[in-house]
């Protein structure tokens, strides 16, 4: 900086490390496969206008002019019927690399965009839109979506620029093309992940220079405000400073609060696919949240929680693994099983296609393995957020972190300690943080309760949610394993429902019989759920009936 005499360091200026003749290769391949899609693309001006005007449509983009998408050079790939997103280099505009964006219809009125990148988003980073904007430019409309780039550009003339991987990830390495902006608007989307999203990454950017777009009916996003016929101009006056002060009145929440009435399936979080019956009780998984699972030994705590966290990776949710009881070759192995839902070792033919998907998955592990000093663990979370923009993190297990901490201090203070620290964490990163404990001994006979986890109440206490993983037959004669939601701090529904462990694809499931979910009041440790029969009677007086 001091030899350039800059202010800020260049975005060319990158640290890294020097490529291995196998990823030579692969950007040699990755190269050759970008000019083979652009060669092959058609720009809009050569399509017929009908043609132009129904992919217009079909990708959301009815209102933008073949001007704008000549200037942002999109085009159009015949073979795939894809869009072609070009990202072009800032300092030469030459092609670094493309994204081809496919359209798929799913029922009568709901379209379903996927998109492939060339190279992967793990190996290539830019922004689409970079070539226009010019050195004396201070301010920049950043989005989630290419579409929504457009539209901005198009309807305001201002410098705008799209995250390659939308609202799921900014990753450090695409600051520096921002350094130079004295003002930032986010505009990264309608809905409330893209809000949540844009306070995070105002984060990353500093908050004083940067301003957010609050979603609601009156401030959609850019495409829909744009083909709604709305001022585009006028939502970017209305943007709120990121920055806030120590001290606010109501006046300065209640639209946050309105946004939670009026978005309530969004404010419930993510939902399970593979788990149904956990959406009706817990609603779904959400950040800034404590979950605590325990359960005995050996009744597959690692593997229920591998299942549920690789259910919500599969929808987007950054996650990192923390597994300080097995080593993370082997939790990988479980979590590419269950992946795939079949026994690898009897299709290694297919290895390398479910390996492909697999490593796809916004997914990280941390290196850790064994007993390790609380501090460690937490300075490496949060530079994983930072890095990786996570938003779920797995610790398996409390007591293996025990071990370094000074062994003159109560072990139950110590524990107490790092509870309350993964609490803080949790609400100051907005990332839900999932702890197993293991429980204290307890007779075989007996069912876990709240009080069973090991140590103090400051385990149940601080935690949001407390899922027990139970061995016995609680709820109905099938399965030896129910999940017992004990505590839910959301809106209070707790309940318990069977599990089926899948031995060839190490999954759980609900039992495919008509089993009914119990949802209960209160505690349902203290008073244990009664499950009637056909015909009203408990199971005890049911087995009394037949012996008679």
């Amino acid at each position: 900086m001091q030899k350039e005499r800059q202010g800020s360091l260049s975005p060319e200026v990158l640290l890294g490390y020097p490529d291995s003749d196998t990823e030579l290769d692969e950007k040699e391949m990755d190269r050759r496969e970008i000019q083979r899609i652009w060669s092959s693309s058609v720009p809009f001006s050569d399509l017929l206008e009908d043609d132009a005007q129904l992919v217009k449509v079909m990708f959301g983009m009815g209102k933008i002019s073949s001007t704008t998408l000549k200037k942002f050079g999109v085009r159009f790939f015949k073979p795939t019927k894809s869009l072609v997103l070009p990202w072009f280099s800032g300092r030469d505009s030459s092609l670094r690399g493309l994204k081809l964006l496919s359209a798929e219809c799913k029922g009568e009125d709901q379209v379903i965009y996927k998109d492939v990148t060339f190279p992967k988003p793990g190996l290539y980073h830019n922004l689409f839109g970079l070539q226009l904007i010019g050195r004396k430019d201070t301010e920049v409309v950043l989005t989630g979506r290419e579409v929504d780039t457009l539209a901005v550009s198009q309807a305001t003339g201002l410098p705008s620029v799209a995250l390659p991987r939308g609202v799921s990830c900014l990753p450090p390495v695409l600051l520096p093309f921002l350094e130079q902006f004295k003002r930032v608007t986010l505009w990264l989307g309608g809905d409330l992940r893209s809000w949540e999203a844009s306070k995070i990454f105002a984060r990353k950017l500093g908050l004083k220079r940067c301003s957010l777009i609050r979603p609601g009916e009156t401030q959609p996003c850019p495409s829909d405000a744009l083909a709604k016929g709305m001022n585009l101009n006028k939502i970017l006056k209305a943007s709120i400073p990121a920055a806030h002060k120590s001290i606010i009145s109501f006046r300065q929440l209640r639209e946050d609060v309105f946004g939670e009435l009026a978005n309530k399936e969004q404010v419930a979080g993510v939902k399970w696919s593979r788990f149904p019956e956990l959406n009706k009780i817990l609603k779904g998984h959400r950040k800034g949240e404590l979950t605590v699972l325990t359960g005995p030994t050996g009744s597959g705590k690692t593997t229920f929680i591998s299942e549920s966290a690789l259910d919500l990776c599969m929808q987007g949710v950054n996650t990192l693994w923390g597994s300080f009881e097995i080593n993370n070759v082997r939790l990988a192995k479980i979590m590419l099983t269950q992946f795939s839902q079949q026994r690898l070792e009897e299709s290694l033919d297919q290895y390398e296609e479910w390996a492909d998907q697999f490593e796809e998955l916004p997914l990280y592990f941390m290196t850790f393995h064994g007993q390790q000093n609380i501090k460690t663990v937490i300075d490496t979370m949060q530079h994983a957020v930072y890095l990786y923009d996570i938003s779920h993190v797995v610790i398996d297990n409390l007591q293996f972190m025990m071990g370094q901490e000074n062994l003159s201090v109560d072990k139950f203070a110590v524990q107490d300690h790092i509870i309350s620290t993964f609490r803080k964490f949790a609400t100051g990163s907005s990332c839900h943080v999932t702890l197993i404990i293991h429980p204290r001994k307890e007779e075989d006979d007996k069912e876990l309760q709240t009080a069973s986890i090991f140590g103090t109440a400051k385990a149940s206490q601080e935690a949001d949610n407390v899922l027990i993983l139970q061995e016995k037959k609680l709820v109905s004669s099938q399965g030896r394993r129910s999940l017992q939601v004990a505590k839910n701090r959301f809106d209070g529904d707790v309940g318990i429902f069977p599990l089926e462990f899948n031995k060839t694809s190490l999954t759980f499931s609900t039992p495919k019989s008509k089993t009914k979910l119990r949802k209960v009041k209160g505690d349902t440790a203290e008073k244990p759920v009664k499950t009637l029969s056909s015909a009203g009677r408990t199971p005890s007086e049911e087995g009394a009936k037949k012996k008679k």
